[in-house]
């Protein structure tokens, strides 16, 4: 099993990826990310049951319910078919299905599992440092130039995340 392909490597992509808002639905379980990505891409059961190779497509509709949990091993295939981020999505199925399993994953690889979105991000400022190695985290000028906009951000996904909730008690 593969991963979703890449985006090409052009930095108009790069550019264009990280800007375009990638339905990441933190907060939300992995049964909801299933049913509101199915919905809004118009995929049926029948779809993601071929595509994760079960034999029947009740066993989505266990997990689109919650009674069945998606199995890590057919995250990344299901990541694909629903337009999500594979990292994020196997995070998600992983810290759901073994708390405990995920907690060690990100003790040992946690500053190496990134999203689509961060690596276009970390692409950017190093396009814009021209290659010099800068603790950007560490100049107060830039600290304070950011907060505004990670603030701004954190609270636009805050109520995306809210009106999916919201969509999914109706």
């Amino acid at each position: 099993m593969s991963a979703c392909p890449p985006s090409p490597p052009n930095h108009d992509d790069i550019t264009l990826n990280f800007r375009m808002r990638d339905p990441r639905f933190t907060a939300l379980p992995v049964k909801d990310i299933l049913r509101i990505r199915m919905d809004d891409l118009g995929i049926k059961n029948s779809d993601l049951q071929r595509a994760l190779d079960y034999a029947k497509p009740n066993v989505i509709a266990m997990m689109r319910s919650g009674t069945m949990s998606l199995p890590p091993s057919k995250a990344l295939v299901a990541a694909c078919l629903l337009e999500l981020d594979p990292v994020f999505f196997l995070s998600k199925v992983i810290a759901e299905n073994d708390p405990a399993l995920w907690d060690a994953i990100s003790a040992v690889m946690g500053q190496h599992l990134m999203t689509k979105n961060e690596l276009a991000l970390i692409h950017m400022v190093r396009q814009g440092l021209d290659g010099h190695d800068v603790d950007l985290a560490t100049m107060p000028a830039f600290v304070e130039a950011i907060a505004p906009a990670l603030k701004a951000t954190l609270d636009r996904e805050n109520a995306l995340t809210q009106a999916a909730i919201d969509r999914i008690d109706k």
